[in-house]
């Protein structure tokens, strides 16, 4: 199909019920007004970007301004989402406008990167995004699960929203700042993320909150009954243990649920050490791995500056950047800090920024993009040497929906 002619521009709050129906055509949503105004509460609705032909909205993309753990720091971000092109106008540009129209705006605004998580993973590769995390779906059958020590239970308590809500903003910002990749949550998206609306729950209770003072989690129990017999579902919402004792403690409460038959959850991350507390370690099922956040280098020297490495790094980078060109940097670091400045030195590794993004949290080991034809080094020493830096204490975990 030929390709259209848009303009693009800021929404205002009279494009609401345009960005709105074309939201729900585009994803199938068919929301009530009630769900759109709970979901757009989080929103600024001139951060919107809108693409616009003869006067009709065809193509949408929001953002958030959002802070997220590196490894030895933080950096700004802009969160990208509610991306979205009219049914009648796919392939035909909208999207590719749309996104070179919001990053180039980050670049004039000297944001150092751009985060989301993607609907499909086909898709943002092509604008410089890369997969920097990674979420697993975990199954635990419960009655097979036990501690290979006890918990101290009497270190939890549930408590009703309203104190969970008090409460778990200082718990997290706790976690998040041992956590690479973990996103900073507003007070306008504490407040979204505890609404608990019916519509949310997918056939569950309402929301409980497991409260320590060093963590919590958050989790909805299913009813099921087999001829008179339990076997009832756990699905964890929110999993912040920012402690090994109240992770411990946590999961001491959790496996004493005697009416629960699994306990399930995308928020477990790859490296939690449950298993090893097991007496079976196996009873921790992973039934799918998918891509989590999305990091899109904007100001390349900014990004590497802002976090630290494992060990001294001394590497030319020559970064390939189809929007915003060709960046070729001299990164010098290690564990107290890092520079990043512009070099003519030959390059000792080759990589599009894509392969940078997924690179720059330390989830993405550098080996199999080399494997893979993504990233050259000139050298083996260089390649090994750049993979040990690159490595976060932690696997990084965002653990908020963009």
């Amino acid at each position: 199909m030929p390709l259209v002619s848009i303009s693009i521009r800021h929404a205002t709050a009279a494009d609401r019920d345009a960005i709105t129906a074309l939201d729900s055509a585009s994803f199938g949503t068919g929301w009530s007004d009630e769900q759109y105004a709970d979901e757009l509460g989080v929103h600024d609705i001139e951060r919107f970007v809108l693409a616009v032909e003869n006067e009709q909205i065809v193509g949408i993309a929001a953002d958030a301004r959002l802070a997220m753990t590196v490894p030895g720091g933080e950096l700004p971000v802009r969160g990208v989402t509610w991306v979205g092109v009219d049914v009648t106008h796919r392939r035909r540009g909208v999207l590719t406008a749309l996104m070179r129209a919001q990053l180039s705006e980050y670049r004039d605004e000297g944001i150092p990167a751009a985060v989301l998580c993607a609907s499909e993973s086909s898709i943002y590769g092509r604008f410089g995004y890369g997969a920097a995390t990674f979420v697993r779906k975990t199954e635990i059958h419960r009655r097979r699960a036990t501690l290979r020590t006890r918990g101290d239970a009497t270190n939890v308590r549930r408590v009703a929203k309203d104190e969970a809500r008090k409460r778990m903003p200082e718990i997290h910002e706790r976690w998040r700042a041992q956590t690479p990749g973990a996103i900073a949550r507003s007070d306008a998206m504490w407040d979204f993320v505890t609404l608990d609306k019916e519509h949310w729950r997918n056939g569950m209770s309402s929301m409980y909150y497991l409260l320590h003072d060093d963590g919590y989690i958050a989790y909805r129990v299913k009813s099921e009954w087999s001829e008179g017999d339990p076997r009832h579902l756990c699905w964890i919402a929110d999993y912040v243990p920012v402690t090994p004792q109240a992770h411990h403690d946590l999961w001491q409460v959790l496996l004493d649920h005697d009416l629960v038959a699994r306990i399930e959850s995308y928020h477990i991350p790859l490296d939690d050490p449950l298993p090893h507390l097991l007496t079976d370690g196996r009873q921790v099922r992973t039934t799918h791995v998918g891509d989590g956040v999305w990091v899109r280098p904007v100001d390349v020297a900014a990004m590497l500056t802002a976090r630290t490495y494992a060990v001294d790094i001394d590497v030319v980078l020559d970064v390939r950047d189809e929007l915003f060109g060709d960046r070729r940097v001299r990164l010098a670091g290690g564990p107290e800090g890092a520079s990043c400045t512009s070099s003519d030195a030959p390059p000792d590794v080759t990589l599009d920024v894509s392969s940078l993004g997924a690179l720059y949290l330390g989830g993405v080991r550098l080996a199999p993009l080399v494997a893979a034809g993504l990233v050259r080094v000139e050298d083996a020493t260089t390649s090994t040497r750049l993979d040990r830096a690159l490595l976060a204490d932690r696997a990084p975990t965002h653990g908020t929906q963009i």
